[in-house]
């Protein structure tokens, strides 16, 4: 199914008044988060270097016009700035954005890096917090140990200083992790985006 004929149509007159036939294009329809969350009907897809809707698709539904699937699953409006870029892209991006400023070493922001390792669970927590210079300038990085009834936890504060560059590199990064629709859900997937569209 594609899915530009999954859109509604519109009535409506032209400039010389002639009734005409438009396809709706800002007609949308979401999945409730719910259904995003569940791992029989989602499993989770890491975007590869080159990977565009279509291509998923293809490898994925061996179809390349359910590229639409791959964007609706993920709440992908724009695939132009929602999409990674890939390395060529981005580069000439931060060259066309940043034309006053050195993004690789020009500071963007600046961060405060709590650690925590639970000995006896062997978990991992990092909370980041943004800061301004002076508070970046105070930090002072060390590692602790704490001991509570429940056993010892280390706790490391760090600091660091995010150029533009990293920021923009860390933003493009964070959209590489996606959710596809399990096949066998597919047809009855496109059935009932097909009914809410019309």
């Amino acid at each position: 199914m594609k899915y530009f004929n999954t859109l509604p149509k519109i009535v409506t007159s032209d400039y010389n008044n002639n009734t005409i036939v438009l396809t709706n294009l800002l007609a949308r329809a979401s999945l409730i988060d719910n259904y995003l969350d569940n791992p029989l009907m989602f499993y989770t897809y890491d975007i590869q270097e080159g990977d565009t809707p279509e291509i998923i698709a293809h490898k994925y539904y061996d179809d390349p016009y359910r590229y639409w699937i791959v964007l609706v699953s993920n709440q992908v409006l724009d695939p132009q700035w929602n999409w990674p870029l890939n390395s060529g892209v981005f580069n000439k991006y931060i060259v066309d954005k940043y034309t006053t400023i050195n993004p690789y070493s020009d500071v963007h922001h600046y961060e405060k890096i709590i650690t925590q390792f639970d000995v006896v669970t062997k978990t991992t927590t990092k909370n980041i917090v943004v800061v301004d210079q002076s508070a970046y300038n105070l930090v002072n990085e060390n590692t602790k140990t704490v001991t509570l009834r429940t056993g010892s936890v280390s706790v490391t504060t760090s600091k660091r200083g995010v150029s533009f560059y990293d920021y923009e590199q860390e933003l493009n990064e964070s959209k590489r992790n996606i959710k596809l629709l399990n096949k066998n859900y597919m047809n009855n997937f496109e059935s009932q985006f097909y009914k809410l569209m019309k």
